[in-house]
């Protein structure tokens, strides 16, 4: 027999994790306070560990709540799928994706109408990376260095590397040609506090030297590096499938021919418990072949560093 807490204090403690408050969670749960704060402390004795600090302006969740709540939330939704697959005859699959904020808008959303059109009972939500830590989601395509992927372990699962390139602005050009590299701003893309290596990447395999002085812009993401390099900003060193589109209507050009194989990419991640779900197996099955067709369709890189 499963030692286990009731599956009423197993919901009652997810809802009170998402209000911060017996009132609030005892409300949407159909049950009194006194009720509510007794079945907390029930749970509490049950694992032997304090789940929340009260105090007078509100609740707060101990470590070990924030070390449970993926579990418990994790096993209520496949507990709430499983119920549901078997009330309906065609159950509608809700597959959860958390997706690097570029890839999602440049590569993945434009080829989801494919997947949907493979399998209408599938209903996709792309959800922020905000919301990792709850685990909440079924697959996340991360981006990073093949040893972050390794990291994940058995959950990780490389997708490629990205392939830089030295983009502009025509709108840059005097006489049909590039102004010096020394002599444009650089435009960088943020990982966290730190920009990307792209530049150094660049110059380290190209033989050059980077200009002494710093003269570049730093952003966010890549679609904003994007967006200002297209109105005239200055050169960005960005991953050609990330600028595909713009290279090829023009709004965009490359600097130099050359093309840079980075030590970064993407890799597929499926939490722990989640990969046998049918919704992810379609999923993955889709993703790895519509990426072996992209990079076949597209020219080898002609630098590695």
């Amino acid at each position: 027999m499963r030692k286990l807490p009731s599956l009423s204090m197993l919901r009652l403690f997810e809802e009170t994790c998402r209000t911060l408050s017996f009132s609030k969670s005892a409300d949407a749960l159909f049950m009194t306070q006194s009720a509510a704060s007794r079945q907390m402390r029930q749970l509490e004795t049950f694992l032997g560990k304090d789940l929340f600090v009260r105090s007078h302006s509100g609740l707060l969740l101990t470590p070990e709540a924030i070390q449970l709540l993926p579990v418990v939330r994790q096993s209520l939704d496949l507990l709430e799928e499983g119920v549901r697959n078997v009330q309906q005859h065609n159950p509608r699959q809700h597959l959860r994706l958390q997706v690097a904020p570029t890839f999602a808008t440049r590569w993945l959303a434009p080829r989801l109408v494919t997947l949907r059109q493979q399998h209408r009972q599938l209903q996709i939500m792309l959800i922020s990376e905000a919301r990792q830590k709850y685990s909440d989601f079924d697959c996340a395509i991360r981006f990073g260095s093949q040893e972050e992927a390794h990291a994940a372990g058995t959950t990780g699962e490389w997708l490629c590397h990205e392939t830089l390139v030295l983009v502009g602005s025509p709108l840059l050009m005097l006489d049909g040609l590039w102004p010096e590299i020394s002599l444009m701003p650089q435009l960088h893309v943020l990982n966290g506090d730190s920009r990307l290596d792209n530049w150094s990447r660049w110059y380290q395999a190209c033989g050059a030297a980077p200009p002494l002085e710093d003269n570049g812009l730093a952003f966010s993401t890549q679609d904003q590096v994007i967006n200002a390099c297209v109105t005239g900003a200055g050169y960005a060193v960005l991953d050609r499938a990330m600028v595909r589109n713009e290279l090829n209507s023009g709004v965009l050009g490359l600097v130099s021919p050359h093309l840079l194989s980075s030590a970064n990419g993407y890799w597929l991640e499926v939490p722990g418990g989640k990969q046998t779900l049918p919704r992810v197996t379609v999923f993955r099955d889709w993703l790895l072949a519509e990426m072996q067709r992209f990079t076949a369709a597209m020219p080898a890189a002609s630098l590695t560093l």
